[in-house]
């Protein structure tokens, strides 16, 4: 199953724990409060090895879209592995060479799972960079160290940096926050998926249905 790229702003519940039956628990929360995607989350990949994945894929059966999130260079490995276990994006880091990154998208493509590039870039760096990642065939970009970087010192808006990253046709970009107010701002600016998780790690379904709640709300205002 994939995202019908159509469809305004999805949303994505990272689910980042090390406990199999709690990651059931999220999951099952997150899609009955409107989440399209689950992330199965680098702790929990990490925790258990590939299988999780076909252990949520399981549960959830074809409910969701689920995304691998190795945060791995290496996609002769962990892509086969998500491939295999019924995935349906990997995210691989492009924290490398470009070579690297090159030879990273296309392994991924050729076992039949579509990767996520999660990229770190400095603010003056990011049209030109994510231009250079998109001729390398990256189709999907997410920003995962997006508030970090866009100010280390936190006096600048993160949101700023929206412009920049959605400036480069061709890919869908996808945004990290937990902080409600600048995901609806990452929303109107243009993002094609919000990722959030630490509010899930605590499992409530009241505050997992409001924020999801809160951005399916500013996304209808696109």
């Amino acid at each position: 199953m994939k995202q019908n790229f159509n469809k305004k702003v999805w949303i994505q519940a990272a689910i980042d724990v090390e406990d199999i039956d709690l990651a059931k628990k999220i999951a099952f929360m997150a899609l009955d409060a409107g989440a399209e995607w689950l992330e199965v989350g680098t702790p929990l990949l990490y925790t258990y090895g590939h299988t999780v994945i076909g252990s949520l894929r399981k549960a959830v059966g074809s409910n969701a879209i689920l995304v691998a999130d190795y945060k791995c260079p290496f996609a002769v490995l962990c892509a086969p592995q998500a491939a295999r276990q019924g995935a349906d994006y990997v995210m691989l880091t492009a924290g490398y060479t470009d070579s690297w990154v090159k030879g990273s998208l296309d392994c991924a493509k050729a076992v039949g799972i579509t990767p996520i590039l999660d990229v770190e870039i400095r603010p003056e760096d990011i049209s030109w960079r994510i231009a250079q990642y998109r001729a390398m065939g990256a189709e999907h970009i997410f920003s995962h160290h997006y508030s970090r970087y866009a100010d280390p010192q936190g006096s600048a808006q993160p949101i700023d940096n929206m412009p920049a990253l959605r400036s480069v046709e061709g890919i869908t970009l996808g945004i990290t926050s937990d902080n409600l107010e600048e995901a609806r701002s990452a929303v109107r600016l243009g993002a094609d998926w919000i990722t959030f998780g630490w509010v899930l790690r605590d499992p409530k379904p009241e505050v997992c249905r409001h924020w999801i709640n809160t951005i399916r709300a500013a996304r209808e205002g696109v």
